[in-house]
């Protein structure tokens, strides 16, 4: 099974999902708001990124806060990306 291609971008809120993921736990839900300061990148960046991500089932949306977090399978291509020397 090859990994499925990922931007730069994409990565970048992947690798910041994970570390959420490991100070927090699984449930770690961070709002949009702020993730740009923790990715370097800008919001119309991260908003692509999320429904590129979304539309892959590797993350889950929240409307109401608006927040994200990793799906089981995104956990598994972030961590597949980081065996790959990605981070």
């Amino acid at each position: 099974m090859s990994d499925p291609p990922f931007s730069e971008n994409e990565r970048r809120l992947l690798r910041c999902l994970l570390r959420f993921y490991r100070e927090i736990g699984p449930g770690a839900t961070p709002a949009l708001k702020g993730l740009d300061e923790e990715t370097g990148l800008e919001r119309w960046e991260i908003s692509e990124a999320v429904s590129v991500l979304r539309a892959k089932r590797l993350i889950e949306y929240w409307e109401l806060q608006p927040a994200v977090r990793l799906t089981p399978e995104g956990l598994l291509a972030v961590l597949l990306l980081q065996d790959e020397g990605g981070d």
